[in-house]
């Protein structure tokens, strides 16, 4: 039987203020070092959010499968900048972790309490490949739950070198989970990360 979306989050980075109020006090009050943090849990939150699952989830039967492309990159060039121009006092204890790629998994594993598997995979403007694996992962058995998507960049004024960062995520459950839920599903025509 083929799985269902129960949930789906789209975020751009400037609408962050805009959903602080929707998120979780655990959330609101998180301290975040960087706004791809934020922007990462924010999203997390709000798919689990729309498919029905309270925060925290606490359950090792809820996985997240993360896609990271070059907005990772982003943060390591910050932490790089900040040691040209500043020498070793530049080299902040609190960004360098955010230098790994599954940083931002970790993160929103921990503030949302996702105790299954935690995918961190590269991927370039497209999040197919993650959610093909991570519907495997409930089709299979795995998990039961799988959180997929990610946070993609994308250029908004070449002048201006300015950079978009969107984070999308969608919930893939079995069909029979959901319903023992009562959770919405989406039509078999809605395709993740097209």
């Amino acid at each position: 039987m083929k799985n269902v979306i129960t949930g789906v989050s789209s975020i751009r980075i400037h609408e962050l203020d805009e959903i602080v109020p929707d998120l979780s006090m655990k959330t609101q009050t998180f301290r975040f070092v960087c706004d791809l943090e934020r922007l990462a849990v924010a999203a997390v939150e709000l798919v689990l959010k729309e498919a029905g699952i309270t925060i925290p989830v606490g359950k090792d039967t809820v996985g997240i499968y993360f896609g990271v492309d070059d907005a990772i990159e982003d943060i390591k060039n910050e932490y790089l900048r900040n040691i040209i121009q500043e020498g070793l006092l530049g080299a902040s204890p609190l960004l360098f972790p955010f230098t790994s790629p599954n940083a931002l998994a970790a993160q929103a594993a921990i503030v949302c309490d996702i105790r299954g598997e935690s995918i961190v995979m590269p991927c370039r403007g497209s999040m197919k490949n993650i959610a093909a694996y991570a519907d495997e992962c409930v089709s299979k058995g795995w998990m039961v739950m799988a959180i997929a998507g990610g946070i993609l960049s994308t250029k908004e004024n070449a002048v201006e070198d300015r950079v978009n960062y969107e984070a999308r995520f969608y919930m893939i459950e079995r069909p029979e989970s959901a319903r023992e839920r009562g959770a919405h599903t989406y039509e078999k025509e809605t395709e993740p990360f097209v």
